[in-house]
């Protein structure tokens, strides 16, 4: 499966705040990397689908991408986090619709 690519979507994910916190100014979009990223696009040398990202800032990005905290504290385990992450996909992929982002 060649996997979606949208370069505006990805870039409207600086203009708000992180989906799961709420801090501004250093959102960005960050890719699944979960148990079934596979099944989203993932490869060799390449991402999921852009469809299947976060707006994370950089500390929720790391909680999900290696599952620490700044403290170094694990949150809970990995099929919990894969869990937690496409719910957080969900709610930008709906929070990106109302915004009108073209898909």
């Amino acid at each position: 499966m060649k996997p979606y690519r949208n370069r505006k979507m990805l870039d409207a994910a600086q203009y708000v705040p992180c989906i799961r916190c709420g801090k501004e100014g250093e959102t960005r979009a960050c890719h699944y990397n979960g148990m079934y990223q596979i099944s989203f696009g993932k490869g060799r040398g390449q991402k999921c689908s852009d469809f299947a990202t976060a707006e994370f800032c950089h500390d929720c990005d790391q909680l999900f991408s290696e599952g620490s905290t700044p403290f170094g504290k694990d949150i809970c385990g990995k099929a919990m986090r894969s869990d937690e992450l496409q719910r957080y996909i969900i709610l930008t992929n709906i929070r990106r619709i109302e915004r009108g982002i073209k898909f």
